[in-house]
């Protein structure tokens, strides 16, 4: 799908390309040709702060996806999660409001945490596993690298969008590269330089809803 016509600021402030060098997915859009009895106006966002937007005084980006889309998309973001031990948290929320595609953001705070990117990486595999198995269309993201207070977990987010990129690959499916749309734009990150703020979690909304 192309990028729609969002009102005018948007467009200016948020005009690069999407997908970029993420992987998987091709070029034909999303869809789900046999979602059983799940939910084709419901998505999932599964993730962290970054998607319960809890850091950010401004709309989370799941809610601001819900009225470019017109879908429902459900916030199960949890500030702090980690990836690894939550595997069970795609089933749970499939369980809960059977959605058609679900958002996987997840793995920072396990390098926040020291853990290593394949690691992190196999706990989100088993998340694409558990979508595919349950007719939901899973949809992969890259990080925005930390900077400024969280600069130091720079390296271990590129290790773990590198990882993320792969199962992408390996699993065929839609990545959206929110590390390529955050390089060298430090005016879209919270003064923490981990969460992205209003202008960021704007730039996510349109990123994701570029694939619908």
């Amino acid at each position: 799908m192309k990028r729609r016509a969002f009102p005018a600021l948007f467009s200016l402030l948020f005009a690069s390309a999407l997908m970029g060098g993420c992987g998987g997915g091709g070029d034909g859009g999303l869809s789900n040709d046999s979602p059983g009895n799940n939910d084709l106006n419901t998505v999932v966002a599964l993730g962290d702060s970054i998607t319960q937007g809890s850091e950010c005084p401004c709309t989370p980006y799941p809610a601001r996806l819900a009225g470019m889309i017109g879908k429902n998309v459900v916030n199960c973001g949890i500030g702090g999660s980690v990836a690894r031990g939550n595997e069970g948290r795609a089933q749970a929320a499939i369980n809960s409001y059977h959605p058609a595609y679900m958002i996987i953001l997840y793995g920072v705070n396990d390098v926040i945490h020291g853990g290593d990117a394949a690691s992190i990486a196999a706990s989100v595999n088993a998340m694409v596993a558990t979508c595919k198995a349950n007719n939901v269309v899973p949809v992969l993201a890259t990080y925005p690298i930390p900077i400024t207070g969280h600069a130091v977990f720079g390296g271990g987010t590129r290790s773990l969008n590198n990882a993320l990129r792969d199962v992408a690959s390996a699993q065929g499916i839609h990545c959206v590269d929110l590390e390529s749309e955050f390089s060298g734009r430090p005016e879209l990150y919270m003064p923490d330089g981990l969460h992205p703020n209003d202008a960021g979690t704007a730039l996510m909304a349109l990123a994701f809803a570029d694939l619908f």
